[in-house]
């Protein structure tokens, strides 16, 4: 019998159309072992941390942190203080609640209170009296002068005398006139003591500096007539000395050549201290000239009496 075949149609069996096989599975610790990765880390142990506690600061950190917040605090400290003495911030200050000890404040343009100068007034008071070394008497300043005489003069004086110290000019523009009426009316009060006191006056001009220009106030004055009364003078370095010593300040005015000065009257002891000293005055007019009630110059002869018989035999 013949068999019927299918033209164009051949059986060749099973056809293989290229479909990729699948590769065979790989477990992951194979993977990773074939990558050389590190194995996996342990568990942490949860327990073991918490009984460690928190991790320890390092002591060096702790040091430095006490050390900044020093400087910190001293630095605002002497901010504090600068500004405060600046005047920025001052600082509270308490005050004082002795009101009945504290003198009530001098109110600004009141005059300043007068010492009692009058006739009527003690002694004291009425020369202006003062002790310069207090209780314990300091030498007077030593000087070598020459009177009107030419002799010199110095200080202290041989034989040891009781010495009235004065400072006036020659030509007698200012106080001096009073002055020498006061030194006369004492060295009548003096009476025989007179003997033991030297009555000592120191030029004050300095445009004047011979013995020859003692004249006028010798005569005009009258003291000329006393043996224990010795104008002074000498080389204009000398006087400044003496002016410089004993606290006499001197002024000429540039116009009219006229000298000005302060005016005391020292009291020197026999040891050659000085123990008193004086504060004269005189009232000036207005042209000038000066005078004293006839009253008040014998109160002032006596006083500088008083006080240089005082210091006889001390």
């Amino acid at each position: 019998m013949s068999r019927a075949v299918d033209s164009g149609q051949v059986d060749r069996g099973p056809v293989d159309h290229g479909a990729a096989t699948p590769p065979p599975s790989v477990s992951g610790s194979e993977q990773e072992g074939a990558k050389g990765t590190a194995p996996a880390e342990p568990p942490i142990d949860r327990a073991a941390a918490l009984a460690a506690g928190a991790p320890r600061v390092p002591a060096n950190f702790v040091y430095w942190v006490l050390g900044l917040v020093l400087i910190l605090s001293l630095g605002g400290f002497i901010a504090e203080r600068l500004f405060s003495s600046a005047g920025l911030n001052p600082a509270p200050t308490s005050t004082s609640t002795t009101a009945a000890r504290t003198p009530p404040a001098a109110t600004p343009g009141a005059p300043t209170p007068v010492p009692d100068r009058s006739l009527g007034a003690p002694l004291t008071a009425f020369m202006g009296l003062s002790t310069p070394g207090g209780s314990d008497p300091r030498p007077a300043p030593l000087f070598s002068l020459t009177d009107q005489n030419g002799q010199p003069v110095s200080m202290p004086v041989q034989p040891p005398s009781v010495v009235v110290l004065t400072f006036f000019d020659a030509p007698c523009n200012d106080i001096c006139p009073v002055l020498a009426s006061e030194i006369e009316q004492a060295d009548a009060d003096l009476g025989p003591q007179a003997a033991h006191v030297e009555f000592l006056t120191v030029n004050t001009d300095p445009s004047a500096l011979a013995a020859s220009a003692a004249r006028p106030a010798v005569g005009g004055a009258g003291l000329g007539s006393l043996a224990n009364w010795h104008m002074l003078t000498g080389p204009l370095a000398a006087l400044n000395k003496v002016w410089k010593a004993y606290g006499i300040s001197i002024t000429v005015a540039t116009k009219t050549g006229l000298e000005a000065h302060n005016n005391v009257i020292d009291f020197i002891d026999e040891q050659g201290d000085l123990r008193y000293r004086a504060t004269p005055f005189a009232n000036e007019s207005s042209t000038g000239t000066f005078s004293l009630p006839a009253a008040t110059v014998v109160r002032w002869g006596k006083g500088i009496a008083t006080y240089a018989e005082k210091l006889r035999g001390q």
